[in-house]
């Protein structure tokens, strides 16, 4: 049995915390394992949730100053977040050298490995290595390449020097870190636990339903969706998963914010459309997503950067097919025999392509959903698991 201390950046409540939580289920097996989250959530409840112990960070610097160091290649670039990477790079330092020590000296408990579940706290990788742990971590974003690569070359260096294995959601992903001797590439799990029906959902004969998760973020691409919308046959319907990211600030701070990040101009407008569409069945955040897997013909995931999307593998487990953007990553997973692909940041593409899914004949799209299920079962049978990984350190 291995103790291991899982450290989590304890933001946001989507795919990557639904993989965490599959993560635990696998390790807690046959390991001690314990959570210390960086910031408190929601998050943390949902963790608690999974029958383990989670230690929130606690000293000033990580309840008042400390911000993650993010540089993927899953983010846009604006003036707002130009400003913040300064600042969150001075904190990425004091961490690694400083307080990151300080603060897993303080724990309770000792434990053998200490695994990172973000490309963006590698930062506390040297701290675990100053005191003699094995570090493992997962890189589940896909790291930018930048122009400069200044700060890829902070990031890759610390993960090169101070981690021992690296665990890559994709081959993207893997690739874009570049140190192919210390990584092994495992799609992330699909929680299978729970997976009941919603009994609220009544589809009604003559209109074709998809499932689309990701709520209004942009990098999902939320903005070609609704972009789409005018242009879908009259009997698609589309259950719209995830969470509202209206800007909540004053009038003053919206301007600011606006000017720096001129995509905040137009989520009220993209909201408006999105409400007056009868496409669009607005479900908003839920904990079982299956159910309306089970009722969609296939699942929409429009992303406009790349990206290793959780809900294409959970598509498949379902035996749905997807409709998926040609961005890097996509192809790693889908083919034409499990999916439908269109040129992103097309949305007319993406209306025709969702269109065609749902004028299918029966024998097609019944090749299509085997397909699906078939490439589940493939990576399933995948015998490299994160605790084989651990067993080799």
């Amino acid at each position: 049995m291995k103790r291991i201390l899982i450290i989590h950046h304890g933001e946001g409540v989507g795919g990557g915390l639904i993989a965490l939580l599959g993560l635990i289920e696998e390790l807690k097996v046959n390991n001690k394992v314990e959570v210390l989250s960086i910031f408190d959530s929601n998050a943390v409840d949902y963790i608690r949730q999974a029958g383990v112990n989670v230690t929130l960070a606690k000293t000033t610097f990580y309840l008042k100053f400390y911000r993650l160091f993010l540089h993927s290649e899953a983010s846009y670039f604006n003036l707002m977040d130009c400003v913040r990477g300064m600042k969150n790079l001075i904190t990425y330092f004091l961490s690694k050298y400083i307080f990151a020590r300080k603060e897993l000296q303080r724990l309770p408990f000792d434990y053998d490995i200490v695994y990172l579940n973000s490309t963006f706290i590698s930062d506390w990788a040297a701290a675990a290595n100053a005191l003699g742990k094995k570090v493992v971590i997962h890189v589940r974003e896909p790291l930018s390449m930048g122009i400069l690569g200044f700060r890829r070359a902070i990031i890759r260096e610390t993960i090169k020097k101070y981690c021992d294995k690296i665990i890559a959601i994709s081959e993207d992903n893997s690739d874009r870190i570049g140190l192919r001797e210390k990584t092994t590439v495992i799609y992330d799990p699909v929680v299978l636990k729970d997976r009941k029906g919603t009994d609220q959902i009544i589809p009604e004969d003559g209109l074709k339903y998809f499932l689309y998760l990701g709520g209004t973020q942009r990098i999902k691409g939320f903005e070609q969706l609704i972009k789409a919308l005018p242009f879908l046959n009259s009997n698609v319907r589309i259950f719209f998963l995830g969470g509202n990211h209206a800007l909540q600030a004053g009038r003053l701070k919206k301007i600011i914010l606006c000017f720096l990040d001129p995509y905040l101009w137009r989520m009220k407008s993209l909201l408006q459309k999105m409400q007056n569409s009868a496409h669009i069945i607005n479900v908003g955040m839920v904990d079982n997503v299956f159910g309306y897997y089970t009722r969609s013909l296939a699942v929409i995931s429009p992303f406009w950067k790349p990206h290793a999307a959780l809900p294409i593998l959970e598509a498949f487990s379902a035996g749905k097919p997807v409709i998926v953007s040609d961005v890097k990553g996509m192809d790693e997973l889908v083919n034409s025999s499990n999916g439908l692909f269109f040129e992103n940041n097309n949305f007319k593409a993406l209306a025709s392509a969702i269109n065609a899914m749902a004028e299918l004949p029966s024998e097609d799209y019944q090749a299509l959903s085997e397909g699906a299920a078939k490439s589940y079962q493939k990576l399933k049978d995948n015998k490299t698991t994160v605790q084989y990984v651990l067993n080799t350190i």
